[in-house]
Order: C-alpha cells, then structure tokens, then sequence
C-alpha cells in the first residue's frame, strides 16, 4: 500500500507536477483540500494558474480524493471533474482507517472525538501551510503542510505513506525531511 498525501495546493500547477513525481508509485493521493483559489491571505505567487491546476487533477492517472477547504467553492466543481464538496472523507486500506479534512473548522477535541467515533487510525488535516505529526492516544494526526504556499520553513512537502511509515518529503528535491510510524 503507498497513499500519497497532498493539502494546500492554491492554484500551483508546477507544485502539482512535483508532488504527481514523487507520488508517481501511488495508488491514490488524498488531498486536504484549498485546491484552486490562492486564498485571501496568501500571495499570488509565480505559476499560479487554476485552470491548468484543474486540468492536470483531472488528467491525473492516479485518482485524487479532496476534502473541501476554506477556499474551495461550488463553482470550482465547473473546472474539476472530481467533487469537491464533502468537508470529511473516508479512505480504507488494508485495515488503516483513514479521516481526511482541512480543519479549519475543528479544534482538537473535535477531532479526537470524530477520530474515535470512527474508529480512524489516520488523521489528516490541512490549513496550516505547516508540517506536522502527532500521535494522541493510539491515533496519528498529521498535516503534510502545503505544496503551493508553504509556511514554517517554506519548504513545499507532501507525504507517502508505505509499510508503516509516513514519509514528509520536500518537492523541490525529493528529500525526506521526516519519517515517523503510524
């Protein structure tokens, strides 16, 4: 099993690419959502082209699974053939249960509680631009930070999960800049 995680893309068809390259042995790439729209607060940065982004999602061989972000909106779903419109999904392989949403709309106690409710041992959350891990009470959460607008380091990273591991790895070299277990 290899999921590639991305969040955060803000209308950065390059940054795309560069993940797409290191998740190119995938099976399928979960997205935290904020797919085409830079965001209020974000610069608009060199490359920023929405309608390409949403051609290459489309094009994408490995299918691609979006939560719902804060900057997505209904008519994004005019550009992107794969819906947009649920806050929370679902993805279940090889008994590791997997809850993937943007978060901007949940604290940690409310996370904790859907966690535990479905019984999730994966956590995914975007919003933050920052890379994180955490591992609270039998259940990993993680933020793969952002591949379009990063903040922390500024470095673009993404994650694959394979053989019990979660890898962030840095789009602008393929570096791993962190491994943890599940």
């Amino acid at each position: 099993m290899k999921i590639g995680v991305i969040s955060d893309l803000h209308g950065y068809p390059k940054k795309f690419d560069m993940a797409l390259e290191i998740l190119k042995d995938c099976e399928v790439i979960l997205c935290a959502g904020d797919i085409l729209y830079h965001g209020p607060r974000n610069p608009i940065l060199e490359g920023y082209n929405p309608i390409e982004l949403a051609e290459k999602i489309n094009n994408s061989e490995i299918p691609v699974i979006i939560a719902k972000g804060n900057c997505d909106a209904e008519v994004d779903g005019m550009v992107l053939d794969v819906p947009v419109f649920s806050p929370i999904v679902f993805y279940e392989k090889d008994g590791l249960r997997i809850i993937v949403l943007h978060g901007h709309d949940f604290d940690e106690a409310k996370l904790k509680s859907i966690a535990k409710f479905y019984k999730a041992n994966l956590v995914i959350t975007g919003h933050t631009h920052v890379r994180k891990y955490e591992k609270i009470d039998g259940v990993t959460y993680i933020n793969p930070g952002s591949i379009g607008v990063p903040k922390g380091d500024g470095k673009p990273s993404c994650v694959k999960i394979e053989d019990g591991k979660i890898k962030f790895i840095n789009l602008e070299n393929g570096n791993i800049l962190e491994e943890y277990n599940i």
